[in-house]
C-alpha cells in the first residue's frame, strides 16, 4: 500500500477515482480482536455511526500514516502542561503513558478506571470524570 500510494495519487491527478478501502468489517463476531470489536460496536451502529461516513480510507493516505507520529515531537510541549486521559483498559493506554514519560515537563497522565478507548468517547460513566480532569486542568493553567 504504501509503496503504491503515489501511483494512486498520479491516477486521481488523471482523472481516475480514488482506490478506497474499508477500514472496519461491517460485523464483529468471536474471533474478531477485541480492539476491532470495540471500533465496530461504536462506528459500525447508531451509538456512532453517521450517513456521510462511509467508514473507507483512501489507499494513498497509507503513506502518510506510515510517516505519522503524533508524539515524536512531545518534548516541544514543554514547559507548557501536557495532560493526557487514557482508560485503565484501553489498548492504546500505552501511547498515553510514553507521551507522558517522554514529556521533559509537566506533564500527567490521568487513568480512567475501567474505561476502553471508545468508551471514552461518549459512555458518561467514564466520560463525566475525564471532563471532570479536564475542568480541573484548565481551571488550573489557563486561569
Amino acid at each position: 500500500m504504501v509503496a503504491n500510494s503515489g501511483n494512486l495519487r498520479s491516477a486521481e491527478a488523471a482523472g481516475e477515482p480514488a482506490a478506497t478501502f474499508a477500514v472496519l468489517p461491517e460485523t464483529a463476531d468471536a474471533d474478531t480482536p477485541a480492539p476491532t470489536a470495540e471500533f465496530v460496536d461504536y462506528y459500525k451502529t447508531p451509538r456512532g455511526s453517521h450517513p456521510r461516513s462511509t467508514g473507507d480510507m483512501v489507499v494513498r493516505s497509507a503513506d502518510l500514516l506510515d510517516q505519522f507520529d503524533s508524539f515524536a515531537d512531545v518534548a516541544k510541549i514543554a514547559p507548557r502542561p501536557l495532560l493526557m486521559i487514557a482508560g485503565t483498559e484501553a489498548v492504546t493506554r500505552g501511547f498515553s503513558e510514553k507521551a507522558v514519560a517522554d514529556s521533559p515537563g509537566n506533564a500527567e497522565l490521568f487513568l480512567v478506571e475501567g474505561a476502553t478507548h471508545v468508551d471514552l468517547y461518549d459512555r458518561d460513566p467514564y466520560v463525566t470524570p475525564a471532563v471532570a480532569k479536564l475542568v480541573e486542568f484548565f481551571g488550573k493553567h489557563l486561569a
